[in-house]
């Protein structure tokens, strides 16, 4: 299986970083399988990847990742999470719903295979959270909370990595904790990112969580983007849809739309289809 993969990723010119960010499995995980040292559940993994080269459609996934560009928000998370993987240290990245985080995190994975990735989801556990890392560095999961933080941390020391979890702000008091240990007795760069609402819950309600909040050595708050920033994205048509929404995630989704529309008919996007294809997106800032 493992020569499968290689060839597959050879002949469609993908690196194992698009590979694991694909899957949703940290890309030292894909590293140590094609050599064969992969400690998880090699089932599991092997299931998800023959699935992956199954259904995958090369003219979708370029299509995808045609509008994405470096824009001052990305660049300057990207340098500070380089910045705390030197340093080893924790970091928070914060900023609207929509505004082009989880994209950032998606572009660092593709030349940081060693990322370990994490969503949280609103009312996910500690217990899930951390059986989510032990998997994806091959730690078995168990069901003392405490044991296992203290197995993620020892095999964390032997790895290059740099944990990173997106939606952080739903992560419950207990589970920052969690990851607030993790980092003391392993040293591995961390970066929390999230809405506003995050940094409020890195203090916690009464200030039990002052350690870890203390512990946050780099900060990125995303600003408005630039208008040649949504014009790069964007081209003729992007003065009409900032004035609709400055909501990054809202407006990709009304340019592809008016995309379509236009193709349907033959023609370029123009302002026209954006207005005519407004009334079927949500707009809600």
């Amino acid at each position: 299986m493992q020569d499968k993969v290689m060839t597959f990723l050879e002949r469609h010119g993908l690196s194992q970083a698009t590979l694991s960010r694909s899957i949703g499995v940290s890309g030292s995980a894909i590293s140590q399988y094609l050599k064969g040292k992969y400690k998880g559940d090699v089932g599991t993994l092997e299931e998800k990847l023959g699935n992956f080269m199954k259904n995958y459609n090369p003219s979708s996934r370029d299509q995808a990742e045609t509008r994405v560009i470096a824009t001052a928000n990305m660049q300057l998370s990207h340098f500070i999470i380089n910045e705390l993987i030197v340093s080893k240290k924790m970091g928070a990245i914060y900023g609207s719903a929509g505004c082009g985080k989880t994209t950032m995190i998606r572009e660092f994975v593709k030349t940081h295979p060693e990322a370990i990735v994490i969503e949280a989801v609103p009312g996910m556990q500690m217990s899930t959270v951390l059986s989510e890392i032990a998997n994806k560095i091959g730690v078995q999961s168990q069901k003392n909370m405490t044991r296992m933080v203290k197995d993620i941390a020892k095999k964390l020391t032997m790895q290059e990595a740099v944990l990173i979890v997106d939606e952080a702000e739903n992560l419950t008091t207990s589970t920052l904790e969690s990851i607030r240990r993790i980092w003391d007795f392993s040293d591995t760069p961390t970066v929390l990112v999230g809405t506003y609402a995050l940094l409020s819950n890195l203090k916690g309600r009464n200030g039990e969580l002052l350690q870890l909040n203390s512990r946050i050595a780099r900060k990125v708050e995303f600003s408005p983007m630039l208008e040649e920033e949504w014009e790069a994205l964007f081209g003729d048509v992007h003065k009409e849809i900032s004035r609709i929404t400055t909501n990054l995630r809202i407006a990709k989704n009304l340019y592809e739309t008016a995309e379509r529309f236009a193709k349907l008919k033959g023609e370029e996007v123009m302002a026209g289809h954006i207005k005519a294809v407004l009334p079927t997106v949500m707009i809600d800032n």
